[in-house]
């Protein structure tokens, strides 16, 4: 709790997964890939109770095992590859018991955060009162990046001049996995986390995805 505001943690960990197959049960450093960012937010002196979503039986076993909120499975549909958290998020809310003023979203395929961050996300969060987005800084920039048309003919991703010095570029950062928080009482079908606004920037060493059999070794190297 921060303030009287009383906060849910929450890790989606459905049990397919494109790219790294089951990767929420892979075992990373001894334990389910899923459990990192569970035993993350227990790390929190501010967040209340953990719940994690899942439409796999074993998933859910572990986390009611090891201290998370006890809850159903999720149906199929909020469980699909083009399924949407947002949905998963307000579907589990519906269902439980207890009301929350913020919801902190720990996406297991971004396991690695520093220690200590989910605090001092949840304090700037409370102290800008909007939704927060963990984000890191960027060293290519927007306006020396093109695409290649129909026309096969290169195309500008943004607009601005290219005629510029680096000196005078404004620095760029590229949204990351990590952390989200919300206010729980605001969430509905339009949101769109990735739009949340208030930045929550960390080291780029941070910022792995788990999306491929690379990205999973490349996480191997980084925890064991």
């Amino acid at each position: 709790m921060y303030h009287n505001k009383k906060i849910l943690a929450f890790v989606p960990a459905r049990f397919d997964s494109q790219g790294v197959k089951h990767k929420n049960l892979k075992k990373i450093d001894g334990e389910p890939l899923f459990m990192r960012s569970v035993d993350y937010a227990f790390s929190s002196k501010y967040v209340d109770d953990v719940l994690v979503s899942s439409d796999s039986e074993r998933v859910l076993a572990i986390a009611h095992k090891h201290g998370c909120l006890e809850n159903k499975l999720r149906p199929k549909k909020l469980s699909s590859g083009t399924a949407r958290i947002i949905d998963a998020m307000l579907w589990e809310l519906k269902h439980q018991k207890q009301q929350y003023d913020a919801i902190v979203l720990l996406q297991p395929t971004s396991p690695l955060r520093p220690k200590g961050a989910l605090d001092k996300a949840i304090e700037l969060y409370f102290e800008k009162e909007t939704s927060l987005i963990s984000v890191v800084k960027i060293e290519d920039h927007p306006e020396f990046m093109r695409t290649i048309g129909k026309d096969e003919k290169l195309h500008k991703i943004i607009h601005t001049s290219s005629d510029i010095r680096r000196q005078e570029l404004i620095q760029n950062y590229k949204i990351v996995g990590s952390i989200y928080i919300n206010n729980v009482h605001t969430l509905n079908e339009n949101t769109v986390l990735n739009e949340n606004k208030i930045p929550f920037i960390i080291n780029d060493y941070y910022s792995l995805d788990i999306d491929t059999p690379k990205d999973w070794m490349e996480l191997k190297k980084r925890v064991e």
